[in-house]
């Protein structure tokens, strides 16, 4: 059961192994390993460091799945494809009024 009864998510939390599958292309990537290490870290220092930069994170989530873009089977298709399913078309409408 969900802590917010007002936020609904479609997206169960990401677990231990959901995150070393997502990691695992970065076996023997010390170097990229490292970089993606501090730049999670910064997004985090955005929502636990007053005051809390909510905005600055998204854009820096909305950034690292741009970048992420091109290295994925969406890469031939649609953009605003890979931005659907990745759950993003919403949240760029929002940042395209500011």
């Amino acid at each position: 059961m969900q802590d917010n009864p007002n936020k609904e998510s479609e997206n169960p939390p990401l677990d231990a192994e959901d995150w070393q599958d997502a990691f695992e292309p970065y076996a023997g990537q010390t170097g990229a390993a490292l970089m993606l290490g501090f730049n999670l870290n910064v997004l985090l220092s955005y929502l636990t460091v007053e005051p809390i930069a909510i905005e600055l994170a998204v854009e820096g989530i909305e950034r690292a799945i741009d970048a992420l873009y091109p290295h994925t089977q969406f890469h031939q298709m649609c953009h605003d494809m890979y931005l659907k399913q990745n759950n993003v078309a919403i949240s760029r409408t929002c940042h395209t009024t500011t």
